[in-house]
């Protein structure tokens, strides 16, 4: 290979995996040399190309120009290897992917079919769904929920995410069931934000065709939607979570679902990658078979909240009665009443 092509092609490893050491395994190289072909490459082009430290390696402004062209470059090379060899349509290579967490639940058990389906690409996944850094942080692509921010990204709609707003019947037994918006501040709220140390996400309601988003006190927040819905169903409070996430803790009763009739529209869920001329094939088929999970789960979850959605109710309907029945025992007796979860509320 030509050591300019073959000094991009180390640089754009390392611009990927943080590590000269991990890139050079990936490329059957030493270290050294992988060190030695980046230092010719930036005294070639006159910039700094990697900010060089013992704890990381980060790309400079220009390290981070230089790698979308190199990836420009690179890949209309691979592409047409592969037209000229045939192999155009095979989908190989590393495939790095940030994925949401919110729909994380969904996608990471699915990995393996990816997998199966496509054996020549090596695959990371990292959960996180950030919408900026893909570049930096050496994501091919990423897996997000919600409105997209402005940026010079590629994306595409794969799917929708719907949210519930959900409790279990014991919590709804011992503190009453909202039946308006207002009747929310009364109540034990679990936040959920999707960055850590971010801000929580707002409840999001539908009314009258409008979109209304609630603030409510925040007596616990988490940046697990997987703890926020553990959290509803052990009977900490109300959470609002992705439904898909719920189906099963609904279909079984142990979560009911809450103010249902200001259920919020969804949100987009789309797969953002870096604008190029050619998007290599790995990317391609990933988006596709992604739609396509989304959309198979999609329909799976909505026949099996219709399954059981009369059970379900009807069981969480009797489980609140008796609890209210029981509780109304208790304070006959004498017996103290548990006290709220929070103080306050």
């Amino acid at each position: 290979m030509d050591r300019t092509l073959q000094a991009m092609s180390v640089f754009t490893h390392i611009a990927r995996v943080g590590s000269f050491t991990a890139a050079a395994e990936l490329l059957g190289i030493s270290a050294g040399s992988a060190s030695t072909l980046v230092r010719q490459l930036e005294g070639h082009l006159g910039v700094m190309l990697l900010h060089r430290s013992t704890r990381c390696i980060r790309l400079t402004a220009e390290g981070t120009q230089y790698f979308e062209h190199c990836e420009r470059i690179l890949g209309e090379i691979d592409e047409m290897k592969d037209r000229l060899g045939g192999g155009g349509k095979i989908a190989k290579g590393r495939l790095a992917v940030d994925v949401d967490q919110e729909v994380a639940h969904t996608l990471l058990p699915l990995v393996p079919g990816f997998r199966s389906e496509f054996p020549d690409v090596d695959l990371r996944v990292d959960v996180g769904g950030e919408q900026d850094g893909l570049i930096a942080n050496g994501v091919d692509c990423a897996v997000v929920v919600g409105q997209l921010a402005d940026s010079s990204l590629r994306s595409r709609r794969v799917g929708d995410f719907h949210a519930v707003t959900v409790a279990s019947p014991a919590y709804l037994a011992r503190r009453g069931t909202p039946h308006g918006l207002d009747e929310l501040h009364a109540h034990d709220v679990i936040h959920y934000t999707p960055r850590r140390f971010g801000p929580p996400r707002e409840f999001r309601f539908g009314v009258d065709a409008d979109e209304v988003r609630v603030k409510l006190a925040e007596r616990i927040c988490v940046n697990d939607a997987r703890a926020a819905l553990r959290y509803a169903a052990e009977g900490v409070g109300i959470a609002q979570v992705c439904r898909r996430m719920a189906a099963e803790e609904l279909a079984a009763g142990r979560l009911v679902g809450v103010l249902e009739e200001y259920g919020p529209a969804p949100l987009p869920i789309s797969v953002l990658y870096t604008d190029r001329r050619h998007v290599p094939m790995s990317i391609r088929a990933f988006i596709d078979w992604i739609q396509l999970q989304l959309d198979r789960g999609q329909a799976e979850s909505v026949a099996a909240l219709s399954r059981h959605a009369i059970e379900a109710r009807q069981t969480s309907a009797s489980w609140i009665a008796n609890a209210c029945v029981a509780a109304g025992r208790l304070g006959q007796g004498g017996a103290r009443r548990p006290a709220p979860i929070f103080a306050g509320a």
